[in-house]
């Protein structure tokens, strides 16, 4: 804990305490792919396997602007593109994140470049 020289001034902030990686969440305001095409991001993290009112096994991804970014500005979307899945799913076995990429669009397909 890097505290040393500050005192405690009673916030959770100040214990810096770690999220649970078995139970994520990402609090943080929802946007869509049609608002992300052509836009450069960094896909921080996701979330797979997650049940919807649209359906089961959608994807939920935390993107940031800007790689230093605060986690209070991050943006989450749903997707059930399977290459954008797919992308996500080898990124993650690269142990990769955060990545940045593009979102591109042929008619109701979305993708990452």
């Amino acid at each position: 804990m890097e505290n040393n020289n500050r005192q405690d001034d009673g916030s959770l902030a100040f214990l810096q305490i770690e999220p649970d990686a078995n139970n994520k969440h990402f609090n943080c305001p929802e946007t869509n792919q049609q608002k992300l095409i052509n836009l450069s991001f960094w896909v921080v993290d996701y979330l797979d396997d997650v049940k919807t009112k649209f359906g089961n096994n959608r994807f939920l991804v935390k993107i940031k602007f800007n790689r230093e970014d605060p986690d209070n500005e991050a943006r989450k979307f749903f997707t059930n593109s399977q290459e954008i899945k797919y992308i996500l799913g080898k990124i993650k076995e690269r142990n990769a994140f955060p990545r940045k990429v593009t979102m591109r669009a042929s008619g109701t397909r979305y993708y990452f470049e």
